[in-house]
């Protein structure tokens, strides 16, 4: 199966233009696999039964202290991102970097909080959130393989992820029922949610809420007009390829220009 560095590299061949925006996610994507390769730890986790109360109470599994997080290292990770930020020139505010170790970790903490992302959603980021975003992605990911087998797909249904509490940004319609599921923006993870409402604001009038598909209908952009946010999905039904999630998400970034450029967020 393809992986996702070639994949990206396929389309930076198959749109020159665009080839600086592909070779920073598989700069951005190889440090973190690589991250998360070199991962060497048990991830400690509560009894069935208590993981099953939380779900049920609409709690996600995963705290941030449960994550192994070594401060050296995840901050050597952090610096290398953000040089390569840095590199291809991505927008950022303050481009101040943390000095110590310490204050990395910090920072990832604070990209764990739901609250804070949304809050920091609505001001530009700085340099160093938008590494310590990138940097925390390998531990999650990492914890979400072993959290998710834990998750009861039908009971859930939530607008967050089961696993680590994150936001979608990406959507999948199943090959053969059409159902529906959302992709956690930090974790990666994948769960099972109502087919029509929107999953930012749970807005369920039809009229508050259209998609636009794609010449081939392998794709469509649902918006919402109740909260101003877009989300891009596949449907699978539309295609036979194999699919590489990770990769969905960047090469449709054609997706979100228009849905920024008429108001949406993602």
């Amino acid at each position: 199966m393809q992986t996702i560095s070639e994949a990206l590299a396929e389309a930076a061949q198959q749109e020159p233009d665009l080839a600086p925006y592909y070779e920073l996610y598989k700069a951005l994507l190889e440090l973190q696999n690589e991250a998360k390769e070199e991962i060497a730890a048990t991830l400690e986790m509560a009894d069935e039964e208590a993981l099953q109360s939380r779900l049920k109470q609409g709690l996600s599994l995963l705290s941030f202290a449960q994550l192994p997080i070594e401060a050296a290292r995840f901050a050597a990770l952090a610096v290398e991102i953000a040089q390569v930020l840095i590199a291809y020139d991505v927008e950022a505010g303050d481009r101040t970097l943390p000095v110590t170790d310490a204050e990395w970790v910090s920072l990832a903490q604070q990209e764990f909080n739901v609250e804070q992302e949304i809050e920091q959603a609505e001001t530009e980021a700085t340099l160093a959130h938008k590494a310590a975003q990138v940097a925390l992605r390998p531990y999650l990911a990492w914890a979400a393989e072993q959290v998710m087998p834990h998750v009861n797909q039908e009971h859930w249904r939530r607008d967050c992820c089961p696993v680590c509490g994150g936001a979608p940004d990406f959507a999948t319609m199943d090959a053969e029922s059409g159902a529906r599921h959302l992709l956690c923006s930090r974790c990666d993870s994948q769960w099972l949610y109502r087919r029509i409402g929107c999953p930012f604001c749970g807005a369920t009038d039809q009229t508050k809420i259209a998609y636009y598909p794609s010449e081939n209908n392998v794709y469509r952009l649902y918006v919402c007009q109740e909260c101003k946010r877009y989300l891009k999905t596949l449907d699978l039904r539309e295609t036979n390829r194999a699919v590489l999630l990770p990769v969905e998400r960047i090469v449709t970034g054609a997706m979100d220009a228009a849905a920024q450029q008429q108001g949406y967020l993602g």
